[in-house]
């Protein structure tokens, strides 16, 4: 065998026992987003620590409100989408949860997509919401091509690229 060819050899096995640890490693988290998918549920956690687990029978007993706002991505043209959601800061308020020492929420979506926000934001009316439906349809979640079942959505954005789908956890950090 030639040196290069040996070189190659050990460098694939390399790879493919570095894949195999990291999935290894990867595996509860996967089975947690799973569950989170199956069970229609995301996690309020306060420095990294779960403080509930929301389900979307919280958010309908909640009484979600309607609302229009523009959605503008960089693959569509922008057009009004009317949404179904409770505002962030009635789920804390609602469920007893102080966020007042809170400076940072980051919102991680079951696709690790991140969008971090503010106290500011989180606290003013009318401003984010996670949302269960859209145009009058319930989210469907990820495996079925939906946005859902749970969607962070920063009303009156320019742009939506601060929304976030799939929602499975919000960290309220100090």
């Amino acid at each position: 065998m030639r040196r290069g060819n040996r070189v190659i050899l050990i460098t694939v096995c390399g790879l493919l026992m570095a894949i195999a640890v990291l999935a290894l490693l990867n595996h509860g988290d996967a089975s947690l987003k799973s569950a989170l998918q199956e069970n229609r549920e995301f996690l309020l956690k306060m420095e990294g620590e779960i403080v509930a687990a929301v389900s979307l029978q919280n958010i309908v007993d909640m009484q979600p409100v309607e609302f229009t706002t523009r959605l503008a991505t960089s693959i569509n043209a922008p057009r009004e989408v009317s949404l179904s959601g409770v505002e962030l800061r009635l789920i804390y308020e609602t469920l007893g949860i102080d966020i007042s020492g809170a400076s940072l929420f980051a919102v991680r979506g079951l696709d690790s997509y991140f969008s971090p926000l503010s106290l500011a934001e989180v606290s003013a009316a009318e401003k984010v919401y996670i949302c269960i439906a859209m145009d009058g349809e319930i989210l469907q979640n990820k495996t079925s091509g939906g946005w859902g079942p749970f969607l962070l959505v920063i009303k009156g954005e320019l742009f939506a690229q601060r929304w976030c789908k799939y929602v499975e956890e919000i960290n309220a950090q100090v």
